[in-house]
């Protein structure tokens, strides 16, 4: 029989490996049926672990959800058009979305404010238009006047409402009408609009 070595996972890489596990108990068990003893164990570890990390399943749960956000970046390289990167960048957004994302995130978010706490936090906030937009605004595609914090969030809110609406990922058709319908026209400038 060989002995088996068995690693004991500290710092970073067992901070990853419980909110990977966390993440995976959100997809499977949504956030109703997510435990600390759940994470724990589908992370190997002990519940003591997670609590001296995470006060409470609500801490675990974001965290787990900035985890999956960072760990999945969503970048768009330079097409030379805004429309074509737009209608990229926001194809890769839907597809990121889990399908239950909806019941998902308003469960976590009823919990969040009894906390004190929203998804509107900082923590939250992923800069996903920043570089795409600047190229943009660089090349005379869009008046940068015109960019404002509500108008930044249009297309990947609108994203995120017609995924919540219809319970499944946007089509290119919608995300195109997104882009050409609703954000060029409201950000481009006037030499682009006549």
């Amino acid at each position: 029989m060989k002995d088996q070595v068995v690693t004991r996972r500290r710092g970073a890489a067992l901070e990853a490996a419980i909110l990977d596990a966390a993440w995976e108990e959100l997809l499977t068990q949504g956030y109703i049926n997510f435990t600390i003893e759940g994470v724990a164990k589908r992370a190997g570890t002990s519940r003591p672990v997670l609590y001296r990390r995470w006060p409470n399943r609500v801490s675990l749960a974001t965290a787990a959800i900035i985890h999956f956000t960072k760990a999945n970046p969503i970048s768009v390289p330079d097409m030379g058009n805004v429309r074509d990167e737009l209608c990229l960048l926001l194809r890769k957004f839907a597809d990121r979305i889990p399908p239950n994302s909806t019941r998902l995130f308003f469960d976590v978010s009823s919990d969040m404010a009894a906390h004190g706490d929203s998804f509107t936090d900082e923590r939250f906030k992923e800069k996903l238009l920043g570089d795409l937009i600047n190229r943009a605004v660089a090349r005379g595609e869009i008046d940068e006047n015109r960019l404002t914090p509500l108008v930044n969030w249009v297309p990947t809110g609108l994203v995120l409402t017609l995924t919540m609406i219809s319970g499944k990922t946007p089509s290119d058709e919608a995300i195109a009408a997104i882009v050409d319908q609703v954000f060029l026209p409201i950000v481009s400038t006037t030499e682009r609009r006549n």
